[in-house]
Order: structure tokens, then C-alpha cells, then sequence
């Protein structure tokens, strides 16, 4: 279970980002090194192979003048006797006027042109890769003198060797040092993250993100931790705001239902005592609007916020609202039907899910009409389904019934917050709500957040 978590935050991590291009760059420096070596060796061996054969054939040119024919024979008998231990063996052809041999080592004679004492790379009959230089000593005699290169590709060989052993172990210290770099790297990035995170889940206090390093990542954190602060300083403003114009409202509204109690106490006239109940009606309402608003306010801006959480048994928290509606759909006309599986838990505000559930009861026995079905519906994961064979939501209205007075049908009474609250405890709590269609009726959803 380890590896897979490993790879998956390695994967996501900024450190193989890191350490990664620095090993290929050290994997390339070391390679066009041994190129640029290479070239240079091949380059040097080459022109003293040239050197070689040059002086060799000049040196052969010279015994012909001096000694004639049979001498330069015997040079070259000689010669070829006396290097068999040489790596780089020197390789010679005696030839007449039509390229038959004469002398040496060489059974064919290579491309070169001795007239124009023409010089290269060959390959031999026998198969070796030689320097060549071929020369016209008179009329009918030709000669060419070559070198084998042999040596100069093991001396290649073992600079590919060394470059290899020491390019890795150069990849290795170049992707340690970035791997050590990037995990600092990423310690720094991750405190930054820390804060916002905090923020989102509630939390509004520095954490002291500034260090003294005065670079780029330095000063975004000195932003990051004004910008916490100051968001902090915002977050309790609204609340003290919002707090306050509750408590403005609330207190006269107390009062004024207190005043229309006790003039319904003391009146007698029959049509007065009605408007007065229909006031305190009125002023009931405002006040629970309000509550329901404040109450939406708070769980939006508290989304995230896991403070106070405590698991919640969401199998016997739906059990005891099922025996709590079964009087009251008894009495609608309605049949309450529960399917709960057992177990089914959650972290959460116990109360705050109560009136999640609550509210999407509330919501469907309102639109059921008598004789209808509502069913409560709890399974592991957790998912949650209040489902109704009521007349349904129109598709066009699936998104938009969450928002605030926004209502389902006009006659039915409702300001339009209760679906609206619904959505913003299901978002503090992770899970996001859904309409969708029951054919018949509405089936309210309500899922984990997935992660993109």
C-alpha cells in the first residue's frame, strides 16, 4: 500500500521536475565530454598515423633509390619479420605495372592511385582497416605502405569505458545535490501551501512563512503571509459584521412579537387578535428567514472548515429522523419508506447534518401530494438519496433550485432557502448535492467531492 501512495505523491511532487532535467543535463555534459575527447583522440592518432606511413614510405622510396629492387625486398622481409608484436602492424605491397605482387604482406592491391601518390582509409582484402599510401617507384613498380589503427580504437574503447564510470557517478552526485536542493526546495513551497490550505479549511493565522533567504520564494512568502493576515483581519470583520446586524435585527423583532402577545392578551375584538396572530405570523417568519440566511452565510464561508468535527453515525442519525417524520407523513397522506444501510459514518457537524437531512425531508413532503411515497436511502461512501414520486423538477430548474429563493413551484408555501442551506452544510462537509430525475418524481443526492 506504501509504493502506490510513494508514486503518487512523487508524481506530484516539484522534485522529479527537479532532479531529473539536472541529471539529464549532467548525463549530456558528460557525454559530449567523452565526444569532444574522443574526436580530439581520434583526431591526434589519425594525423600521427598519417606522420607514420609517410615517413615509412619515404624511408622504403629512398632503400629503392639507393639499393635497387631486390634491396627494398629485403627491407621489407625484414620489416614485417620484426614487428609481429606491434599492435598497429605495417602492412606493405610490392606490385609491377598491372598490380600483381611483387613483395609483402598485402595479397590485393587497395583504390589508391600511385601515380598521384594518393593516400587514405582502406580496408584491407583481408578485412583490416588500415592508413594507406600507395607510390609509383618507376615504370613497372608500384609500392604502398599502410598502418593499422588498431590500438587507437582500444584506447577509444577504454576512454568510453571511464567516461561511462565517471559520467555515472557525475549523474548520480549532480541528481543527490538536486534532489537535496528540491527537497528544501519543496520543504519552503510546502509551508506556503500549509497557509493557504489552513485558510481553506478554516484556519486564518501567519505561520510564519517569511525566512531570512531574501529570494523570489522569500518574498513570496512575506506576500502569502500579509495576505493570510489580512485575509484573517476580512474573514472576522464579516463575522462581527454579521453578527452584529443579527443581533439588530433579531432583538426588535423579540420584542415586537412580546408587544403582539400581550395584545392579543388583552384585546376582545375578534378581527384585531386575527391581523395581531397574522403579524406575529409575519414577524416569526422574518426572523427564521433570517436565521436560514445567517445560517447559509456561516456555512458557506466556513466550507472546508473541519474544526469541531467529531464522527457521525449518519445510519441511526437517519433512523431517528424516519421515526421522527413517521407521525407527520402519516398524517400527509404519505408513505415514509427507509432503506439505511448499517455502519454508514461520517466526520461532521451532528446537528448541521441533522438539518441537511432535515430540510430535504421538509422539501419532499411539501411537493408530494397525498398518497405519495418518500424514501430515505443511506449507503456506504457515504451517499445519501431523499427520493419522492412527487411531480419531479423540471431539468431546467436541476441547477438552479440550490440558489437561494429560487422555489420548485410557486403555490407552494416557502421562501426558497431550505435547499439552498442544504447545499452549503453538504460543501462544508465535502459532499456535493445533486437533483436528478426519479421518473417519476425527484431523487436530492448527496455524494463525496471527487478530486480533480
Amino acid at each position: 500500500m506504501s509504493k502506490p501512495i510513494f508514486d503518487a505523491r512523487l508524481k506530484s511532487s516539484l522534485v522529479p521536475g527537479i532532479v531529473a532535467p539536472i541529471a539529464a543535463l549532467a548525463a549530456l555534459t558528460m557525454l559530449a565530454m567523452f565526444l569532444i575527447t574522443a574526436g580530439v583522440v581520434r583526431s591526434g592518432a589519425n594525423a600521427e598515423l598519417r606522420r607514420s606511413v609517410d615517413t615509412e614510405i619515404a624511408a622504403l622510396a629512398d632503400v629503392y633509390v639507393t639499393g635497387g629492387r631486390d634491396e627494398l625486398i629485403a627491407r621489407i622481409d625484414d620489416r614485417l619479420q620484426l614487428q609481429s608484436i606491434e599492435p598497429d602492424r605495417a602492412r606493405y605491397m610490392v606490385a609491377n605495372a598491372d598490380g600483381a605482387r611483387v613483395a609483402g604482406d598485402i595479397s590485393r592491391w587497395p583504390l589508391l592511385s600511385a601515380e598521384n601518390s594518393e593516400a587514405g582509409f582502406v580496408t584491407l582484402s583481408d578485412g583490416a582497416n588500415v592508413f594507406a599510401r600507395a607510390t609509383q617507384l618507376g615504370p613497372d613498380l608500384k609500392l604502398v605502405a599502410a598502418r593499422e589503427y588498431r590500438s587507437g580504437d582500444a584506447l577509444i574503447a577504454r576512454l568510453r569505458i571511464a567516461f561511462l564510470i565517471a559520467g555515472l557517478f557525475v549523474v548520480l552526485g549532480a541528481a543527490g545535490l538536486g534532489w537535496i536542493a528540491a527537497l528544501r526546495l519543496r520543504g519552503r513551497v510546502r509551508r506556503i501551501n500549509a497557509a493557504f490550505r489552513s485558510v481553506d479549511t478554516g484556519g486564518v493565522r501567519p505561520l510564519l512563512l517569511a525566512d531570512d533567504r531574501q529570494d523570489e520564494l522569500g518574498e513570496l512568502a512575506g506576500h502569502a503571509e500579509r495576505l493570510i493576515a489580512r485575509l484573517g483581519t476580512l474573514l472576522q470583520a464579516q463575522r462581527d459584521i454579521t453578527d452584529q446586524i443579527a443581533h439588530e435585527i433579531r432583538t426588535p423583532l423579540t420584542h415586537l412579537e412580546n408587544r403582539v402577545l400581550k395584545l392579543i392578551d388583552r384585546s376582545v375584538d375578534p378581527e384585531l387578535v386575527a391581523g395581531l396572530g397574522q403579524v406575529r405570523i409575519e414577524s416569526r417568519r422574518v426572523s427564521d428567514l433570517l436565521d436560514s440566511l445567517l445560517d447559509i452565510a456561516a456555512s458557506r464561508a466556513r466550507r472546508g472548515d473541519r474544526r469541531g468535527f467529531a464522527p457521525v453515525d449518519l445510519s441511526e442519525l437517519a433512523a431517528s429522523l424516519v421515526d421522527l417524520y413517521a407521525d407527520s407523513a402519516e398524517e400527509a397522506g404519505l408513505a415514509l419508506q427507509a432503506d439505511i444501510e448499517p455502519g454508514v459514518a461520517i466526520s461532521g457537524d451532528a446537528m448541521q447534518l441533522t438539518r441537511l437531512l432535515t430540510n430535504l425531508l421538509d422539501n419532499a413532503f411539501k411537493y408530494v401530494p397525498k398518497g405519495g411515497e418518500v424514501t430515505l436511502r443511506v449507503a456506504a461512501g457515504p451517499r445519501i438519496e431523499v427520493r419522492d414520486n412527487g411531480p419531479g423538477v423540471p431539468e431546467e430548474l436541476r441547477e438552479r433550485i440550490f440558489d437561494r429563493f429560487q422555489r420548485g413551484r410557486a403555490e407552494i408555501a416557502g421562501v426558497g432557502l431550505g435547499l439552498a442551506l442544504a447545499r452549503a452544510i453538504a460543501e462544508r462537509h465535502g459532499l456535493v448535492i445533486s437533483c436528478r430525475d426519479a421518473a417519476p418524481g425527484a431523487a436530492f443526492v448527496l455524494e463525496p467531492e471527487t478530486e480533480k
